[in-house]
């Protein structure tokens, strides 16, 4: 298979577009919530992520919801193999617009 091209050219006329749907944002006091908050903050491993041991199901279940988070293996000085690191994505359309609409 060929691998996917990310050089497309933007679009001509961006005025035009439609506005970015905002991600929808969890339930307060939820695990989800509390997930979300902490990504906010700065990236996050499981090894440091403090209020559960599931970060990765609700990692899964903000991105479901349209929320943009990348994520890479790293080495991690207290876990002997590779581990996940989460990193919210500011530039995704749905997560910069949720963010906007929380700060209005």
């Amino acid at each position: 298979m060929e691998p996917r091209r990310n050089d497309t050219a933007p679009d001509l006329f961006p005025d035009t577009l439609p506005a970015a749907t905002p991600a929808i944002w969890p339930t307060a006091g939820t695990r989800k919530a509390d997930a979300l908050e902490a990504l906010i903050a700065g990236p996050q491993t499981q090894c440091d992520y403090r209020p559960g041991w599931r970060l990765a199901a609700y990692v899964r279940s903000l991105k479901d919801d349209g929320w943009g988070i990348r994520s890479r293996l790293i080495a991690h000085p207290r876990c002997r193999p590779l581990i996940a690191e989460y990193t919210l994505d500011r530039q995704d359309p749905a997560t910069a617009a949720a963010l906007d609409k929380r700060k209005q």
